[in-house]
């Protein structure tokens, strides 16, 4: 080929492959659209009594996503912002994560609805949030403040003793439900009723007779005495399939409030001793 015809095909090529380049620069990648992304939110029976949470985002598009981090935005809790891996997300599928509400924010009366905030595809989405079980956050909201003024008066502590002895012929657990006035409160607390679980029982010692228990507004200190033990059910389906073996509960009142729920968190220790009671009961 002679050496003109050469340079001229050269430089066609060349400007073949930039204007190429130009092309693949200034036409930006297709997003999915919002339509095609749908959030939501909800928390399973496991999680009941935490904080926990699940919610996800699914990819009802074409095309594979990729949500990197997550939120809820709502004016009646605060959430923190949740990492996820960088993965594809396949068309139907859905990218799923745990996440823990934080402070309630109390004081607004109409908190708006909730939305979730995630960066997809490196760019921020606000989605409606659908809640599974309706009204799920406002109940966790009303909770949690109560569970805020009833803190700001005493707190309320399970403390089990480190042997066991028999109580009417049979193996338990004793202790006290300890409420400690906070310094400068003046409330009344009630203790009106306990709660155990599928294999472990939480009662007075006294006997249901001995509910309410109460703190004074003139008190500092009440230690309620209980006992825990197993339920005696020991068949192959509860020992193997109880989700919430360990979550405790009382029941309790400030001044003229409703009725709400305290979870008594129990230390790896004492899990491990009511274990050894549940097991020593049905196997004896």
């Amino acid at each position: 080929m002679p050496r003109s015809r050469t340079a001229v095909a050269l430089v066609v090529l060349l400007a073949a492959g930039w204007c190429a380049g130009c092309s693949g620069r200034h036409t930006p990648a297709p997003r999915p659209s919002a339509a095609g992304l749908t959030a939501s939110v909800a928390q399973f029976r496991n999680d009941e009594g935490t904080r926990r949470l699940k919610a996800g985002v699914t990819n009802s598009g074409d095309g594979d996503i990729r949500v990197t981090r997550a939120t809820i935005a709502w004016g009646g809790l605060a959430f923190p912002t949740v990492p996820l891996p960088d993965d594809p997300v396949h068309p139907g599928q859905t990218a799923a994560f745990p996440i823990e509400y934080g402070a309630p924010r109390c004081s607004d009366p109409a908190p708006g609805r909730p939305v979730l905030v995630a960066l997809i595809d490196g760019r921020t989405r606000r989605l409606p949030l659908h809640v599974d079980e309706p009204g799920l956050l406002d109940r966790l909201r009303t909770k949690a403040c109560a569970a805020e003024r009833l803190d700001a008066v005493a707190t309320v502590r399970l403390v089990l003793a480190t042997r066991s002895e028999r109580v009417d012929g049979v193996e338990q657990l004793p202790g006290s439900l300890v409420l400690r006035r906070r310094p400068g409160a003046t409330g009344r607390v009630r203790v009106v009723d306990l709660s155990g679980s599928v294999l472990l029982t939480l009662v007075p010692r006294g006997g249901r007779s001995a509910l309410p228990g109460t703190l004074p507004p003139d008190r500092d200190v009440l230690r309620f005495p209980v006992l825990m033990g197993s339920t005696l059910r020991c068949d192959a389906h509860a020992l193997g399939q109880s989700s919430q073996t360990f979550l405790i509960s009382a029941y309790v009142r400030l001044d003229n409030e409703p009725t709400q729920r305290v979870v008594l968190p129990l230390t790896a220790t004492e899990r491990d001793r009511l274990t050894g009671v549940i097991h020593r009961v049905c196997h004896t």
